[in-house]
């Protein structure tokens, strides 16, 4: 696992590197408006795509690794593919349509800034394709082509907007990042295509019969789009309370400050990346044992990687927001706040991938419609007054209950430790 951590943690590094080179080139060009703008579109078409896919985005990786090398595998991972075009496009489009009708009344009555009409609009269009394309990335990780789904996943839609920024492509002056946004969107779901065309290609059916029911794949998928979409609100709601109750600049600040605080729970990402196929190989075959200790290897690995992250940022916490411009400094104490829920985040493990890939869905559905609501409550009860600082205490508590309770019922449930804790962990 640790081989195949470094190459996908590479690609990682660098496409993180280059997301934060865009939200830094459209801080500077744009300001905090612009980039709370980019931000909250960005927040808003993932958290569609994820509501737009039913849940098949997470269902696949959880398929594709119950299948892969087992018999008629080949057969069921056509017709889960055939079904995703069955179900998710459809759904997606209707979605992309009911985004663009709603477009002018969302920017002007609810975030209250009418730059925000095209925006949607062109994200709208884009929309079924960036559902597809999350689904796509799914089921080439599920494939254990790691390095093709962590680029499409971390570095081709990006280094798209980078390029056309750099290259003054648009004229559209501070939705220029969101157009180019679009255009990656489309390209990195025209090579995901090409990719599992090729990958059915080279891999011929003998006449294999699948024995994957529509039934059973919604039955999956449903609980976990449910989760699917609750984790993005709890990640991300704070922007769209932001926008509603503050100014489209304390949404850029607090979404660089979002974006620094992910950096401590970065391998936890790319262990999950790697580890997530492995979970379902393992559990489905029984293999307990093995589980645990692939289990706790990751988790160890993800404390240990993350703690010095952690450490860096609240010490130069300052300085580093000072890089997207002066007045991002106001955020410091926002991210102080972030950085300990992600510090949690990190020293839980892979717990929710998981009880995803272990066919817990139902419970890890419950756990996270519950701290999503009561993390909803303290946006509202904490952002009017305390602004980017209350979002970031509210967006914490989240983070942190959530992941409480995941390990709790893990260990509750199956016996399984995912967390570790320097001289607690064995």
């Amino acid at each position: 696992m640790l081989s195949g951590s470094a190459v996908t943690f590479a690609i990682k590094i660098t496409g993180m590197l280059i997301g934060y080179g865009v939200v830094l080139l459209v801080s500077r060009k744009y300001g905090a408006e612009g980039t709370g703008i980019y931000s909250l579109t960005t927040s808003l078409l993932n958290s569609l795509a994820i509501f737009g896919g039913l849940g098949l985005n997470i269902a696949v990786l959880r398929y594709v690794g119950q299948f892969n090398k087992t018999e008629n595998g080949l057969a069921n991972m056509r017709k889960l593919f055939s079904y995703i075009f069955q179900f998710a496009f459809p759904f997606a489009v209707l979605v992309g349509i009911s985004l663009f009708l709603l477009a002018e009344e969302v920017a002007t009555k609810l975030f209250e800034n009418p730059m925000y009409i095209p925006a949607l609009k062109v994200g709208a269009v884009a929309l079924p394709f960036f559902t597809l394309n999350l689904i796509n990335v799914e089921f080439i990780r599920g494939l254990k082509m790691l390095k093709v789904s962590e680029y499409l996943r971390s570095i081709n839609r990006q280094l798209v907007v980078i390029i056309l920024l750099l290259l003054s492509v648009f004229s559209f002056g501070i939705l220029d990042a969101v157009y180019a946004m679009v255009v990656g969107i489309l390209i990195s779901f025209v090579i995901s295509m090409a990719y599992i065309g090729k990958y059915f290609k080279q891999h011929k059916s003998q006449d294999e019969t699948s024995n994957l029911e529509r039934k059973e794949l919604l039955k999956t998928s449903m609980p976990m789009m449910i989760t699917a979409v609750a984790s993005f609100i709890l990640a991300n709601a704070g922007v769209v309370f932001l926008e509603i109750y503050s100014t489209t600049d304390q949404v850029g600040i607090f979404n660089v400050c979002v974006r620094l605080a992910q950096l401590v729970s970065l391998v936890l990402v790319v262990v999950n990346t790697i580890s997530a196929p492995k979970f379902a190989e393992l559990f489905w075959a029984g293999k307990m044992v093995e589980l645990q200790n692939v289990i706790r290897q990751s988790s160890r690995i993800i404390f240990l990687a993350s703690f010095p992250i952690s450490l860096f940022l609240m010490l130069f916490s300052s300085f580093v927001l000072g890089l997207f411009g002066k007045e991002f400094t106001t955020g410091t104490l926002a991210l102080l706040v972030l950085i300990i829920g992600q510090m949690v985040n990190a020293s839980a493990g892979s717990v929710g991938i998981f009880l995803n890939m272990s066919g817990n869905e139902r419970l890890l559905r419950n756990l996270i419609v519950f701290t999503v609501l009561l993390t909803l409550i303290g946006y509202l009860a904490f952002i009017p007054k305390y602004g980017i600082v209350g979002a970031a205490f509210a967006s914490t508590f989240g983070t942190v209950l959530l992941n409480v309770a995941c390990v709790q019922q893990t260990y509750k449930k199956l016996k399984i430790k995912t967390y570790y804790l320097p001289f607690l962990s064995k």
